[in-house]
């Protein structure tokens, strides 16, 4: 049976998974910039972090998003995930 939550002000923790999801969209617009000048190796290891990085996200994401009026944490994350696929992609196909 599930179990109502009643929050009274702000969560500490909800505001930093809004911050890290401000860092993670950080982290792509300074990766997307400089991609052409990375050479193919520190590519690879940076892609495979921001990989990571976006997986846990989305597991806090799983987590944190329980009620229906956190739904507004999927779309940056979602987002940011697919922004990351297709960095990958470009990275690999084209570079």
């Amino acid at each position: 049976m599930a179990s109502s939550v009643n929050r009274n002000g702000s969560d500490k923790l909800q505001k930093v998974f809004l911050y890290l999801i401000l860092l993670n969209l950080l982290l792509l617009a300074v990766i997307s910039l400089n991609m052409n000048t990375l050479r193919f190796s520190n590519g690879v290891i940076i892609l495979m972090m921001m990989f990571t990085y976006n997986y846990f996200l989305a597991q806090l994401c799983y987590i944190r998003a329980a009620r229906s009026q956190d739904a507004y944490l999927i779309y940056p994350v979602v987002i940011g995930a697919l922004s990351s696929f297709f960095l990958v992609v470009y990275f690999f196909l084209l570079h």
